[in-house]
């Protein structure tokens, strides 16, 4: 048995959100916590009861033991994490919105010591000791030596026995859509699974239109297993390519959404659970009812 289910590696940031739904200018006080669209996948899944490994490039402060502490509280292991002596931690500014008015955030990560995380930093052994390895765009998007990170990891992850996520995540403060497409295009196609947003196809891959048509574009390009597309409000869909199978789940109904910032990575750890437990069709239920309970 290997040592751990899934291994991910990405940014964590401090996260300061206003209170009941003030605008950041009218706040006195801020609530802290932290988030990282890797780091939440890792927690969840944790959470379901699985061996999850985070990695990342902390600064030894304050801050970065608080990501540190706060995630192995939750049962991730924080133990192969690189820690730096001097630098900064990225901030995001979360101004809780409620309808008709959205949730904004402001984000202060240029710099941050994860963004100057190397090849060499990694701990490239971890990749034997693990079932699972989940990526996204939004590390990739980070810095220069981020992507070849990321890139490096892919082409290990080729030459070894491991399932490979990837989330496309496309973060339009991050990089342009032409920039995203020129760099995705690569780790998309070699993705066992693949997860991709209705608007993101769109905006990075130019696959506007129905979700069916959506789906069959992206297969045919990318995924090496199953191509998940989630349409938010309508749910999920999930085109395993071996078979041609195309299955479409329904999204839970929530009455009151409470915090939309997250929902996309608990789909993304429920549809791991769930395929790593019986297939597609489980792992489109299970990332469905992490979003709606999230």
């Amino acid at each position: 048995m290997k040592r751990y289910d899934l291994l991910t590696f990405g940014e964590s940031m401090i996260r300061l959100s206003t209170r009941s739904f003030e605008r950041l200018e009218q706040a006195q006080v801020l609530d802290i916590k932290h988030g990282g669209t890797e780091a939440n996948v890792a927690v969840a899944l944790a959470r379901l009861g699985l061996r999850t490994a985070w990695v990342s490039r902390l600064v030894d402060n304050a801050l970065g033991r608080k990501i540190a502490s706060d995630l192995s509280a939750n049962g991730v292991d924080t133990s192969h994490i690189v820690w730096a002596s001097e630098g900064r931690i990225g901030l995001f500014f979360l101004e809780v919105g409620s309808a008709p008015r959205a949730s904004a955030v402001l984000y202060d990560r240029r710099g941050s010591a994860m963004s100057l995380m190397s090849e060499a930093d990694f701990p490239w052994s971890l990749l034997s000791q693990t079932r699972w390895l989940h990526m996204t765009g939004i590390t990739t998007a980070l810095s220069d030596s981020c992507r070849a990170l990321v890139q490096a990891a892919m082409r290990q992850v080729l030459e070894n026995d491991v399932t490979l996520s990837f989330d496309v995540n496309y973060r339009a403060r991050l990089w342009s859509p032409a920039e995203a497409h020129e760099a995705l295009r690569p780790l998309c196609r070699d993705a066992d699974v693949l997860f991709v947003k209705q608007q993101d196809a769109s905006t990075v891959f130019g696959y506007p239109g129905e979700p069916i048509q959506v789906i069959r574009a992206l297969a045919d390009k990318f995924g090496r297993r199953v191509v998940v597309l989630t349409l938010g409000a309508q749910g999920a869909m999930a085109l395993d390519k071996a078979s041609g199978a195309l299955i479409h789940e329904p999204a839970y109904l929530v009455p009151t959404v409470v915090d939309r910032v997250g929902a996309g990575d608990a789909f993304a750890a429920g549809f791991i659970a769930g395929y790593m437990e019986s297939g597609s069709q489980q792992g489109l239920k299970l990332g469905n009812a992490l979003a709606a309970l999230k």
